[in-house]
């Protein structure tokens, strides 16, 4: 083989190399604000809760984060909407995987156990956040988009 094929062949695989490198996965925010539906399927029937608010805290070593969802109704009927946090939500990959078999969550200045959060799994990829979880036995989900600053 001469110095020219030689040459061509080196660069060659050098730019299949360079075009196969892998994308970086964008760093996600810490601490982030969502909007969006949260659909809470309750025994009287579906109802979604519209223009919900969800603030996504990771913890300072990036294992874990809490989820502050702010007035949501149950069930339609409900009197007062309730500011709801789940603690310990545990991340990977990331921060782009969210699981929680079981927290209590926090809820009018405690806990809130007769809503013991289950089953908590969910994403977080670019400007979205969804998740689905029980409350209780109380089966809920959750899609919004990232809040501009």
């Amino acid at each position: 083989m001469n110095i020219k094929n030689l040459t061509f062949l080196s660069v060659a695989i050098a730019t299949l190399f360079a075009c196969n490198k892998p994308q970086e996965e964008p760093v996600l925010p810490g601490t982030a604000d969502y909007n969006g539906t949260m659909t809470v399927e309750a025994s009287s029937g579906t109802f979604d809760n519209e223009d919900i608010r969800v603030s996504f805290a990771v913890s300072e070593d990036g294992a874990s984060a809490t989820l502050y969802i702010y007035q949501i109704r149950f069930v339609p009927t409900m009197p007062l909407a309730v500011d709801v946090t789940i603690p310990n939500v545990q991340l990977s990959q990331n921060g782009t995987v969210l699981t929680c078999e079981k927290v209590i969550p926090l809820a009018m200045g405690g806990e809130f156990p007769s809503r013991t959060v289950t089953d908590l799994t969910g994403t977080r990829k670019g400007k979205e956040l969804s998740f689905s979880l029980n409350f209780g036995g109380t089966p809920t989900s959750y899609k919004g988009v990232l809040i501009a600053d």
